[in-house]
């Protein structure tokens, strides 16, 4: 991927090898659109780029902020205005081996897994794994995508959640959960709804995998959990950031009968179905 994309590099990359590639480092459709608009044109303004994108300004100021925080774009100040410009092929590359890097020590950790089960070292023991930092709880949450076809059971305080991992992370995880048929039933605190709309991937139905409820509104809450298979992943708040795994079929099966408790008391929620989630489905589908 170069700066400019000029006819010659066309010929080598066509449109969509380009925007795989930047799926992949975890671009959405229109901030990938606002990248590829400023990598063929040089620096704009954020109004000469809503103009010609046809983006509106206020998402347009969201998926530049996404780039900048990608190192994809850079800001500066020209004449009291505020610029924006794609960076260099350079500093792509830079990124794509950064992601490259991280595939390769998953894979090692996966060997390093299979491994360990040829042995014979993983037994049937309650196994406790503590993680801290944003990083970390991030990894507590991604072990759920090592299976496939299960159903779940998450106490989740999404206000909170958002807030500790992010929009992006959510947007992710939520997609890898779909296409690996993770079923989820949801309860979320009555002061913790979000507007569907604005987070697409938070809704519910058949589709998404996801049955969710609200709980009574004394039954408030800001860490959460997540129940799968054996194990229990717990979720602090941002000001403690931390989050632990327990892997017990005991204790798993102690949560769930807890849970099944509350989600008899909570308020189901029906499917929001605009075409905010309905775009989400098609990007999953891409």
């Amino acid at each position: 991927m170069l700066y400019k994309l000029d006819n010659s590099i066309m010929s080598c990359y066509t449109p969509l090898v380009i925007d795989k590639t930047l799926e992949k480092l975890g671009l959405r459709d229109e901030e990938i659109k606002t990248f590829l608009f400023l990598l063929e044109n040089g620096e704009q303004t954020a109004g000469n780029l809503a103009k010609k994108t046809g983006l509106s300004r206020p998402s347009l100021y969201g998926f530049l902020k996404k780039l900048e925080g990608n190192g994809l774009v850079v800001e500066s100040l020209k004449d009291g205005i505020k610029t924006f410009l794609a960076v260099s092929k350079e500093k792509i590359d830079a990124l794509l081996n950064q992601k490259i890097e991280e595939l390769n020590r998953s894979k090692s950790d996966i060997e390093k897994l299979f491994a360990t089960v040829q042995t014979g070292k993983i037994t049937t023991s309650p196994k406790f794994q503590f993680f801290e930092g944003v990083e970390g709880v991030q990894y507590v949450l991604k072990d759920m995508l090592l299976y496939r076809d299960i159903k779940t059971k998450a106490y989740w305080p999404t206000k909170t959640m958002l807030d500790l991992l992010s929009e992006d992370f959510f947007y992710q995880l939520n997609k890898e959960r779909i296409k690996r048929h993770i079923y989820t039933q949801s309860i979320w605190p009555s002061s913790q709804k979000v507007d569907i709309k604005k987070y697409p991937y938070m809704e519910t139905g058949e589709k998404f995998f996801r049955e969710r409820k609200i709980a009574p509104k004394e039954a408030d809450f800001s860490m959460g959990y997540w129940i799968y298979e054996n194990k229990v992943a717990f979720i602090s708040s941002k000001k403690e950031c931390f989050g632990f795994i327990i892997e017990s079929k005991e204790f798993a099966e102690m949560m769930s009968s807890q849970f099944d408790i509350v989600w008899k008391i909570s308020k189901p929620i029906s499917p929001v179905d605009d075409e905010h989630t309905k775009k989400f489905l098609e990007e999953i589908d891409k």
